[in-house]
């Protein structure tokens, strides 16, 4: 399978389109490969990108704080998902009214200004991320997970915000360029290893490729089999990112343009061993990839 974000990589701030990438996606598709979105962004929004590539699979979302399984993409029911519109739910974070009472309570007490989300009408989370009124709609819809911004930011205010909110089992990751995300869940190493688990009882172990941009990625990249950095346009990859995964594979161009030629080259390198092995009816390069044993 195919695990991957998508800002920054399949999907670039400000762009819509995807046909850039149309040919990478029917390669994977024509495969049966399954693309697995594992994102920060809302269920709404992902639902929304499912919709438009057709997509029956499971996702994370919110930087882990849920794992979603629509109906069909399993032969069961995973034993910890509860009902949810569309499928099943596996959560691993708080509620996000909790997330944000805490966030207030915490920025009142330390005298922090910020700007919530929670606060915010649909038009000013528009101007707030700078995406059209339906994208905003989707982005509003939040379950577990606070986006804010801190007013007149300083880097000794940030500093006691953060350590406070992690008295409170709180913790942040940056958000752009000007704004933050606050989360009871560690990251998406959890979900993604309950996506392995369920996916093993199913049908095997699966062989993952791991698409991330960014060192919030590298938590649950440690946990694929192949790691793959998309480079970004406005800056070079984090040597510490590197430094935490020195197998990782960066990508030669930067954003959807990388993720689509490392789709081909990754991808394509893994089942062209089993090409062979097919071709020549031989079992000598059975061992090139985990892939064979793998239902679609």
């Amino acid at each position: 399978m195919v695990v991957t974000d998508i800002d920054g990589s399949l999907l670039e701030p400000g762009t819509r389109s995807l046909h850039d990438e149309r040919a990478a996606l029917d390669f994977l598709t024509a495969r049966g490969i399954p693309l697995i979105v594992n994102s920060s962004r809302t269920r709404a929004q992902i639902e929304r990108l499912h919709k438009t590539l057709h997509l029956l699979t499971p996702f994370i979302s919110e930087h882990g704080s849920a794992l979603f399984v629509p109906h069909g993409c399993f032969p069961f029911t995973p034993e910890r998902a509860r009902p949810a519109l569309g499928g099943g739910v596996i959560e691993f974070g708080r509620r996000y009214h909790d997330v944000v009472d805490a966030l207030r309570l915490t920025s009142r007490e330390l005298a922090v200004e910020i700007v919530g989300f929670a606060e915010l009408t649909i038009q000013d989370v528009a101007r707030e991320l700078g995406v059209a009124i339906v994208e905003a709609q989707l982005a509003k819809l939040r379950e577990y997970t606070e986006l804010f911004r801190i007013v007149d930011e300083k880097d000794a205010m940030r500093s006691r915000l953060f350590k406070a909110l992690r008295r409170r089992g709180l913790r942040c990751w940056r958000a752009g360029a000007h704004h933050y995300l606050v989360t009871a869940t560690a990251g998406c190493a959890g979900s993604l290893r309950m996506l392995k688990a369920i996916w093993r009882q199913a049908w095997d172990d699966p062989f993952i490729i791991g698409f991330g941009d960014s060192e919030d990625d590298v938590t649950w990249l440690k946990h694929v089999d192949v790691a793959i950095i998309v480079q970004s346009h406005r800056a070079c990859v984090p040597v510490s990112a590197l430094s935490k995964l020195p197998a990782a594979h960066v990508t030669r161009l930067p954003g959807r343009q990388g993720w689509s030629d490392a789709v081909f080259e990754f991808v394509g390198g893994l089942l062209t061993p089993r090409a062979q092995t097919q071709s020549t009816g031989g079992s000598q390069n059975r061992t090139h990839s985990r892939a064979d044993t793998r239902p679609p």
